[in-house]
């Protein structure tokens, strides 16, 4: 009896080990795209999070959405995936491109460089709503500190050049 009880209650665990149980449904928003003169888009959202298997494994499908006339301009298919190795999330992009992502305080965080380029996401569980936020810019340092003895080197700082923001609502649990 006791190994069909931890046989039932593994998958389980697995869910638990990324993405919280909760988390799962389909969520709906307006995102705002922000560049350095002010807000440039706003653009519908609309998120799918949902357990493929007991293996951890999730689909994050974001479909982006005219606002006009409520067509789908494009969907973005990927999955949450939950790597027993090395024990951490990763976000699976396809075509080989992964980004590990941290889950922190109810939200998960993610940087990564792409084409000379810098990007932070972050993905918070506020109440039944997920707030996204993406930020980047060139990965060029913009300002490079006097040495600093303290920390035993210079800081570089990096001009963020762009924000996309959407509180995603909760339309389907």
């Amino acid at each position: 009896m006791r190994f069909v009880f931890l046989f039932l209650l593994l998958p389980a665990l697995a869910f638990s080990q990324c993405v919280p149980n909760d988390w799962a449904g389909s969520y709906a928003g307006n995102m705002q795209i922000f560049g350095n003169n002010g807000l440039q888009q706003t653009i519908g959202v609309h998120l799918d999070l949902l357990p493929i298997d007991h293996s951890g494994v999730w689909s994050y499908n974001m479909s982006y959405v005219n606002l006009k006339n409520d067509e789908v301009v494009s969907t973005k298919a990927y999955k949450i995936v939950y790597s027993e190795q090395n024990k951490s999330c990763w976000m699976d992009e396809g075509d080989s491109l992964l980004i590990e992502m941290s889950l922190l305080d109810n939200c998960f965080f993610d940087h990564f460089e792409l084409s000379e380029m810098f990007f932070n996401s972050s993905l918070c569980k506020e109440g039944d709503d997920l707030l996204f936020m993406i930020t980047g810019g060139k990965k060029k340092p913009t300002f490079t500190s006097p040495f600093i003895d303290g920390a035993g080197g210079v800081v570089e700082s990096m001009h963020v050049g762009f924000l996309q923001r959407v509180r995603l609502i909760k339309i389907t649990p």
